[in-house]
């Protein structure tokens, strides 16, 4: 099966560029041709080649190309398309499927992708409620028409039900295992790992961090991640850390040595921090919402919390109060992880997907 998976930003930065980047490895190691489409920044970016033109790098089987457009600067910043069809043609040619993530340039992937015959898939990352969440009536058009939509868990597939969306399949996410550095567990670190956004829980834990300090002064907190424009500054005490963006060697210590993991958003398609923590040993705290309800079961692998300091700081002090609970919480999440989440699993489902997709491009076209 020949595959073009197209993400506009793909960087090795980022949980939806993560996914475009590791489930095209999975599939080319079952044996797909597989390529990768994505923009060439107009500043350098991590993973991504530097240089004239459009730029090819290999990604663990699966070949990448960068492309040069005029507009970069622009459509690297803004949730724009300002790509053509045409600039896709080359790269279409011959494919079975191409599949979109995350919407970023899915106007002229879908041009391009009918007039090369193949079979459109989006993987579309709906957040219901927030700002160019791909929950309008266009986008909603758009997923009636896909050949496929993939989702990421069962709550997100019947949001697509409601909306009449029929050709749904949920794929999840994967993580490789992987052996978790030999660095000595800490007993109250706190880690939190993903951009700084209010809806992510990071404000609420900034301010949940002085509550904790009164009955646990012990209590450090690591918060790992790209800051957001204009976003509140870290707070001035040596019991709260804030690396920034660090490598993935860094963040695989941050995991190993933390306590419990927090990130208690208000909008989630998975949570791919949480199956890094579970597999690295440590119990998370997720936000109160039906995704996450489904990913992480309260109380046997986690628990969840409202997006507000009080409930967080709770939250945090019920599992710092019981090492015992939190270990066996850990353990219950690695367990379904491994059971469910590991990427030959994700790709094996999402070949089955586009199979599918195919199937029906072909019959539409006949």
């Amino acid at each position: 099966m020949r595959v073009i998976i197209a993400k506009k930003l793909l960087s090795t930065v980022g949980g939806s560029e993560a996914l475009a980047r590791a489930l095209a490895a999975a599939l080319a190691a079952r044996g797909h041709d597989v390529s990768l489409v994505a923009l060439k920044p107009a500043w350098p970016r991590p993973g991504i080649p530097v240089g004239p033109g459009d730029l090819q790098t290999d990604i663990a089987g699966a070949r990448a190309t960068f492309l040069a457009t005029p507009f970069a600067a622009a459509d690297g910043l803004l949730p724009t398309a300002l790509i053509s069809a045409e600039r896709f043609a080359p790269f279409f040619r011959g494919a079975d499927v191409v599949h979109s993530i995350a919407r970023e340039w899915v106007g002229p992937l879908e041009r391009a992708t009918r007039a090369a015959g193949a079979a459109f898939v989006e993987t579309p990352l709906v957040h219901p409620g927030q700002p160019f969440s791909g929950a309008g009536s266009g986008d909603i058009a758009r997923y009636r028409r896909d050949d496929a939509v993939l989702a990421l868990t069962e709550s997100e597939a019947g949001w697509y039900a409601t909306a009449g969306v029929t050709r749904t399949h949920v794929t999840g996410i994967g993580i490789m295992p992987a052996a978790p550095p030999a660095v000595a567990r800490e007993p109250a670190t706190v880690l939190f790992v993903g951009r700084k956004e209010r809806y992510k829980g990071y404000d609420a834990l900034r301010c949940a961090a002085p509550l904790i300090w009164r009955e646990r002064p012990d209590a450090r907190f690591v918060v790992i991640g790209q800051r957001r424009f204009l976003g509140p500054a870290p707070l001035s005490d040596a019991r709260w850390s804030e690396p920034g963006v660090v490598s993935e060697s860094e963040k695989a210590q941050a995991y190993a040595r933390a306590t419990v993991f927090a990130m208690p958003s208000d909008h989630e398609t998975f949570g791919f921090t949480y199956l890094e923590a579970w597999l690295a040993g440590c119990p998370v705290i997720a936000g109160d919402i039906p995704p996450l309800r489904e990913v992480v079961r309260d109380g046997i692998d986690g628990l969840h919390c409202a997006n507000e300091p009080a409930a967080i700081a709770r939250a945090i002090l019920e599992l710092l109060a019981d090492p015992a609970r939190a270990r066996a919480m850990a353990a219950a999440g690695r367990e379904r992880t491994l059971e469910r989440w590991t990427w030959p699993a994700v790709a094996e489902r999402t070949e089955r997907a586009y199979e599918t997709a195919i199937t029906r491009a072909r019959r539409s076209r006949a």
